[in-house]
């Protein structure tokens, strides 16, 4: 009876050991799996906190004209316009036209308006556009619209690169004549009443510094250095001067 109490006994211990030994071991592997769960977490946060610091960084080195980067608008004309700032100005190439940094041309456009509206007190209606250079390589508009209060008379208004707008003529008449086409005048004829008109607009100082043809005639351009000031004009085939909106 004795030895199988001890026996009993002795089981029970035995019991209470193995139960013991395994209580210890799964505390230790609790432990353990809390440990990389808490080592994943922060290493995960270590990583998220680089990844946002480095895309603040790109986003603060990007430059602010391609965050906020705007499609350029497409100009027009009015429709059965007359066709005044686009034969006084150039066609712009893809490179050209990819290069320039004017304002939107709805910006542009409303600026010019609100100018000949409120110079002659009158609701003048857009008619055309064109787009030139600086001899320096600096673009600006060109707008044309009907003076309502003058009728078969332009106003000629240029808008920078600051959209700042400029009246350049008020009293624009289209040349009609019907035999335009046939010259009256030699080319070395049409510098020298270029040249002469250069001289009084800009001085002694004037120098040719571009000439090509336009369909009104030979456009030239002329530039005082001193003064930094540029006088533009095109002489028709029949002799007749016609001046073009410059930038001062």
């Amino acid at each position: 009876m004795k030895n199988l109490l001890l026996s009993i006994l002795a089981f029970l211990l035995t019991c209470c050991f193995i139960f013991l030994l395994v209580l210890v071991t799964n505390q230790q592997v609790l432990a353990k799996v809390h440990e990389t769960i808490s080592s994943y977490s922060d290493t995960n946060n270590v990583a998220q906190s680089k990844a946002g610091e480095e895309k603040a960084d790109f986003d603060s080195n990007v430059p602010d004209d391609t965050k906020h980067e705007v499609p350029k608008e497409k100009p027009y004309n009015a429709k059965n316009h007359e066709p005044i700032a686009k034969l006084a100005t150039h066609d712009l190439n893809d490179k050209e036209a990819g290069e320039i940094n004017l304002p939107q041309f709805s910006e542009a456009l409303n600026k010019a308006q609100k100018m000949v509206d409120s110079d002659n007190h009158s609701e003048n209606e857009y008619n055309d556009y064109g787009i030139d250079s600086t001899c320096e390589g600096t673009y600006y508009y060109i707008f044309t619209f009907k003076n309502k209060q003058h009728p078969e008379t332009y106003y000629r208004v240029t808008v920078d690169q600051n959209n700042k707008a400029r009246i350049f003529d008020d009293a624009y008449k289209v040349q009609n004549h019907q035999d335009q086409d046939k010259p009256r005048i030699s080319p070395h004829e049409s510098e020298v009443i270029a040249q002469k008109y250069a001289k009084d607009a800009l001085g002694n100082n004037a120098t040719l510094k571009q000439v090509h043809a336009s369909k009104q005639g030979m456009f030239y351009t002329f530039y005082d250095a001193t003064a930094k000031k540029e006088y533009k004009v095109i002489v028709n085939k029949l002799g007749d001067v016609i001046r073009q909106p410059a930038l001062k």
